[in-house]
């Protein structure tokens, strides 16, 4: 024990659906600074719309793989994806949890994304399994209604060890598409339903303590708001905050504040399109005088190709973007990190922004491997870590101390806000 500290006992308390630790693949402890990103297929049979394994990749930032955690794709642990759904698999980190979503059937299940067997499951910073959670399976024909019934559930990230936000979209009436907030015991839809909003919606992100999420329906292609801050309660209105236009295809997304509009201002953007025509790929967004503009749009060279090449306009064997995470440095620049539209052996890649000229080139971290594809990508989870009693008699040193311990915390959180 540090002298002068009475560090209080900390019991960590899991309130889950599920407690399923040794049924995935046992992973170790998430390394600082490194990258997850989930991979669909298992390397011998061709992806397709059946139920495919999942497994959760550590990639260093260089491009190195540390560690892979496989779900269980039969028993009663279960968890898979659609092979070829591309919508599908787009995993996220928050609040030291990775969620990842997925389907309750086992592998070679057809159909798999029009069934109504959804589940997701959060895994903490140490790799393991914490919380699996099982949606309803009414579909619509009586309550509690399913969500994303009869369609795909897309993309989910955390709040808590217990709590979560999906998006996705469904078919029939009542519609149940949308984004939904899972509390610890019950599902919510928290987006309204309302005419010219958004139903059908991709990844879904928390930036500012504000919830976001990609679409390419029909009320707005672009990146929306749901409500305000952390919605709770059943129909918020959303708002489309980056138009990125007609026929767009938006997927991730990361935003930034550099402090240019204010301190705490999001005026950087970035978001992967999967399109292979004009505005695909990756594009940049700035904020200025509260309006967001397109600053460049970027395709990437294909694996037939032999290059590394970032490129605005369409060519043959050229690939849009679906995944993507990043950070933001004052002084760096942007490090974005995506994966590529391919529908086998796609690409985990790295693209560094500089601010200073549009990137020309990009890097290679990981090939996916034939009969596999990589799906979402974001930061490894940080542990949540509980704040010390200090005994008075330490005086302003401990408190330095522990503003510091703090400081560092804080500086390894995905989505802390970065100013120049």
């Amino acid at each position: 024990m540090v002298p002068g500290f009475q560090w209080l006992s900390i019991v960590l308390v899991v309130l889950a659906t599920e407690l399923i630790g040794s049924a995935a693949t046992a992973g170790t402890v998430f390394s600082s600074g490194t990258l997850v990103v989930e991979r669909v297929g298992n390397g011998s049979l061709t992806l397709s719309s059946t139920a495919a394994q999942i497994s959760v990749l550590e990639v260093t930032k260089a491009g190195s793989l540390t560690q892979t955690i496989t779900l269980p794709s039969s028993g009663s642990n279960q968890q898979t994806d659609s092979g070829n759904g591309t919508f599908d698999g787009y995993l996220n980190t928050y609040g030291g949890y990775v969620s990842v979503p997925g389907y309750n059937a086992a592998a070679g299940t057809a159909s798999v994304a029009t069934s109504n067997t959804k589940v997701n499951s959060l895994l903490d910073s140490s790799g393991t399994v914490v919380t699996r959670t099982l949606f309803p399976t009414n579909g619509i024909a009586s309550a509690p209604y399913s969500p994303f019934s009869g369609n795909n559930y897309r993309s989910s990230i955390a709040t808590s060890g217990s709590t979560f936000y999906g998006v996705g979209t469904s078919t029939g009436t009542p519609n149940t598409g949308g984004a939904w907030y899972y509390n610890g015991s019950a599902f919510l839809q928290v987006s309204s339903t309302a005419t010219g909003q958004p139903t059908n919606l991709r990844n879904v992100e928390i930036y500012n303590n504000q919830l976001y999420a990609s679409s390419s329906a029909s009320q707005g292609q672009g990146i929306w708001s749901i409500g305000t801050g952390l919605p709770t309660t059943a129909g918020n209105t959303s708002t489309l905050a980056i138009n990125t236009g007609a026929n767009a295809s938006p997927y991730g997304f990361v935003m930034f504040s550099t402090g240019r509009q204010g301190s705490g201002v999001l005026d950087l953007a970035y978001i992967a399109d999967d399109r292979t025509t004009a505005g695909g790929g990756l594009q940049k967004w700035t904020l200025s005088d509260n309006t967001w503009s397109n600053s460049w749009s970027l395709f990437v060279s294909g694996t037939p190709t032999g290059s590394n090449t970032l490129q605005s306009n369409a060519a043959v064997n050229f690939a849009g973007l679906r995944g993507l995470a990043g950070t933001y440095d004052s002084v760096l620049g942007a490090s974005l990190y995506a994966t590529t539209t391919e529908t086998s052996n796609n690409r985990l890649i790295s693209i560094l922004d500089t601010g200073t000229a549009t990137p020309s080139t990009y890097t290679t971290l990981q090939s996916a491997g034939l009969n596999y594809a990589f799906r979402g990508v974001d930061l490894s989870p940080v542990a949540v870590v509980a704040t010390p009693e200090i005994d008075p008699a330490m005086g302003g040193s401990a408190l330095s101390l522990v503003a510091g311990v703090l400081a560092m915390i804080e500086q390894r959180r995905r989505r802390a806000t970065l100013v120049a």
